[in-house]
């Protein structure tokens, strides 16, 4: 049977197949490794408590400061933000909210910007402004989210006032956010950024599977090392050097250890959370040593890229 003018053929189907499978099958390993890496809980606790500040000040400024207080979460971090000051909320019992892990946006910026990275045809200038604004949109877009929960939940009490769950408009739009409302955002932010450069005529005739991923061409060591360098070697060797003396000796740690091995075996509510303590603790420290060595990996290698897997802009 002839080929009419305008059919698709199979081996271009198949093509087209590929592409679209290493794009899912990337982006399912990437969602892994981020799970992975993020496992223990307050895998970001610096990040989380420059959230919490960020979000109680804002608060303060914009509804008053005294309709909410910054407290300490119960791994001691200053996370936690309590509403149970307003007349409408006083013995609804509303929860305290704490910043976890999840709260402060680093997943939905880590995804949008691997989705920005996988586009193919598109220059890579073009998709490090594309990461660098999604990452500054989302950024902001979170800290809105976090200060429209109180005036939700002030007013969900506003013909209830002091009943518990009148706040539950305030819980509803926290878990859209975390369950749908960002994943939206993201995909339409993706799809603007795609629009605005140009993407559609860009990737319209891709057959080759290599143009879909801005590839390295070589890697060699700097020589000589940029100041830059110098400075990311050093924060990189005294966060290693931290994560190595909680895996060896630090006592805090040390006992934790002791004692989670001590329950290898026995099931009952306090030794599911000391091991659960000593898996925090350890994967913590395993994952930070990992990420150092990457990220000095990074400051010593210079990169050349594939010139051909991207076009000019």
């Amino acid at each position: 049977m002839e080929q009419g003018q305008g059919d698709v053929s199979w081996s271009e189907i198949a093509t087209k197949v590929k592409i679209i499978g290493t794009v899912v099958t990337l982006l399912i390993g990437a969602e892994l490794f981020y799970r992975w890496i993020t496992h223990p809980d307050d895998s970001f606790s610096v990040y989380q408590e420059i959230i919490a500040w960020i979000w109680f000040h804002l608060h303060t400024i914009i509804f008053g400061a005294d309709t909410v207080t910054l407290t300490t979460s119960e791994t001691g971090l200053r996370t936690v933000l309590d509403f149970n000051y307003h007349s409408n909320l006083v013995g609804s019992d509303i929860p305290l909210l704490g910043v976890t892990d999840e709260c402060v946006g680093i997943h939905e910026i880590a995804f949008v910007s691997f989705m920005i990275w996988m586009t193919p045809g598109i220059s890579r200038q073009l998709k490090l402004r594309g990461i660098a604004a999604m990452s500054l949109i989302l950024s902001i877009l979170n800290i809105a989210r976090l200060l429209i929960l109180y005036p939700l939940a002030v007013n969900g009490c506003s013909d209830s006032a002091g009943q518990y769950g009148c706040w539950s408009p305030m819980w509803n739009f926290h878990q859209f956010m975390q369950d749908s409302g960002f994943m939206l955002l993201i995909l339409i932010g993706w799809t603007t950024w795609y629009l605005i450069v140009g993407g559609p005529a860009k990737t319209r005739d891709i057959r080759n599977i290599s143009n879909l991923i801005t590839l390295p061409k070589k890697f060699k060591q700097r020589q000589p090392l940029p100041q830059w360098s110098i400075v990311v070697l050093l924060a990189a060797a005294v966060i290693a050097t931290s994560a190595v003396y909680t895996l060896g000796f630090d006592s805090g740690a040390e006992k934790e250890r002791l004692e989670a091995e001590g329950c290898e075996g026995i099931v009952t509510a306090i030794c599911a959370e000391e091991i659960r303590e000593w898996d925090n603790i350890s994967g913590k420290a395993w994952r930070t040593l990992l990420v150092s060595g990457v990220v000095s990996t990074i400051a010593i290698t210079k990169v050349e890229w594939d010139s051909t897997s991207d076009e000019e802009e």
